[in-house]
């Protein structure tokens, strides 16, 4: 029972300026109808924001492993980690907070492995799109 997960709602309001251009939040992007395009979301029938946010969850359900020394350690809280799309639509993590250390290894291990997929664009130009994900960790129950 190490896989044991909440996935708490994806958040980001505002948007921010890098040097490589403007960078949406997620929110912002939705507005525009504009999204990463995660791989097999162009032949879902659901609203490409939706099929995202929706493969976006079961990634990190599939691909969490609840971190031994933090079971050993009883750790648990939540872990926020905001991350981009870039314009090439590979995964960056730009911040991470909460939790243990450990706990935050974890989350960020989960986020890096999020697949290449084709990046939002706004008009013809790939744009990057900013994304807030908390994680809650609960250890399992013995």
């Amino acid at each position: 029972m190490k896989k044991l997960l909440l996935l708490l709602a994806i958040l980001l309001s505002g948007s921010s300026f890098s040097q490589d251009g403007i960078i949406l939040s997620q929110e912002n992007a939705n507005e525009k109808g504009i999204t990463p395009i995660w791989p097999k979301c162009d032949k879902s029938r659901q609203e490409p924001a939706n099929c995202f946010d929706s493969k976006l969850r079961r990634h990190i359900l599939e691909n969490f492993e609840y971190p031994e020394v933090a079971i050993n350690e009883a750790l648990s809280g939540t872990v926020t980690v905001e991350f981009i799309i870039n314009k090439k639509g590979k995964v960056e993590v730009i911040e991470v907070t909460g939790a243990h250390r450990y706990l935050q290894r974890e989350a960020i291990r989960i986020i890096r492995s999020i697949p290449k997929m084709e990046p939002g664009k706004w008009g013809n130009k790939p744009i990057a799109i900013a994304y807030t994900v908390p994680i809650t960790f609960r250890p399992p129950q013995q």
